[in-house]
């Protein structure tokens, strides 16, 4: 899957607002670029952080650098009843690093036109790797679907909870 621009996603738990804001606080930290390369470089890892009711959640690979991966921002609000809460947002990337990218990849596409004006090997070779290079800035490595697995941890413990309580 490609994320260029923002996909939206809506998930839905039987958790009250304060009970899934209290287990997402304690389930996802705040880490800096700084800790995730020296202290979590080796492990998967979510993280994120919120703000009243606005969420932010990351997902870092193993042994990756995830600062161009998509990420999930989102409003916490009322679900269909009182007793669920409903997160909806888009996966989106930071936009400085669309902005980048996209520069990076018209400079490339210019490269392209000149190197076909001066030899059709040499335009030829340049297209592949240009669009190599859209491939490789674009791909999202999966990550909206890890977070959207994380979301669905939220669902699946409270109905073994709601089974643990009923025997």
């Amino acid at each position: 899957m490609f994320i260029i621009t923002s996909k939206k996603y809506e998930f839905e738990c039987p958790y009250t607002n304060s009970e899934f804001k209290k287990k997402f606080d304690n389930e996802i930290k705040d880490y800096t670029y700084r800790q995730l390369r020296k202290d979590f470089h080796l492990t998967d890892l979510y993280y994120g952080k919120r703000n009243d009711n606005t969420i932010e959640i990351h997902f870092h690979r193993f042994g990756k650098r995830d600062l161009d991966n998509p990420m999930f921002v989102g409003s916490i609000g009322k679900g269909d009843n009182e007793n669920s809460t409903k997160v909806s947002g888009k996966f989106k990337r930071k936009t400085s690093n669309l902005i980048v990218s996209l520069f990076i990849i018209i400079f490339w596409l210019f490269i392209t036109i000149i190197g076909f004006t001066q030899n059709l090997t040499a335009g030829i070779i340049l297209t592949v790797i240009t669009c190599l290079a859209v491939y490789i800035f674009f791909w999202d490595n999966n990550t909206p679907q890890q977070i959207k697995e994380y979301f669905a941890r939220y669902d699946t413990s409270s109905a073994n909870q709601n089974e643990n309580s009923d025997a």
